[in-house]
């Protein structure tokens, strides 16, 4: 059975989570080059927040890979990531605002009705195959 072709909300949502790791790893390496003098920070907090950053973009950048290859792991990880980071951010207000909208709307992408039928399939059709595996090594028995 040939895979059903990627929904357009799905290829918006990997757009999306591309663009947003994009921007956190320019930041992150903004940060390591010696951002904190723009920003006030002692060093060691510098070096803290790049850190920070770094990581997130890779998490960032692992989830979307994952999702533009259409696997529910890609998926679960930006949900997850946008949720706990995107819902306090929303209530800081001033700048935090906005990146707590952008997460939280790369997370509405990622259960709109089209992206959500296609990972349901997705899912069913592995039920189905590990079924016809057991039975197979029941049949053999």
């Amino acid at each position: 059975m040939p895979a059903s072709p990627r929904p357009r909300s799905l290829t918006l949502a990997v757009w999306w989570w591309g663009a947003a790791a994009a921007v956190v790893a320019v930041a992150a390496v903004a940060a390591w080059l010696g951002a904190e003098e723009l920003a006030g920070l002692p060093a060691p907090l510098a070096a803290g927040l790049a850190a920070v950053l770094s990581a997130l973009a890779l998490v960032l950048g692992w989830g979307t890979l994952r999702l533009g290859l259409g696997h529910l792991a890609g998926r679960l990880t930006l949900s997850t990531l946008g949720l706990i980071a995107g819902l306090p951010a929303l209530f800081k207000g001033g700048r935090l605002l906005v990146v707590g909208a952008v997460l939280l709307i790369g997370v509405v992408l990622l259960y709109l009705p089209d992206t959500r039928a296609f990972f349901k399939e997705q899912v069913r059709a592995r039920r189905d195959a590990e079924r016809a595996k057991r039975a197979a090594l029941k049949a053999r028995r």
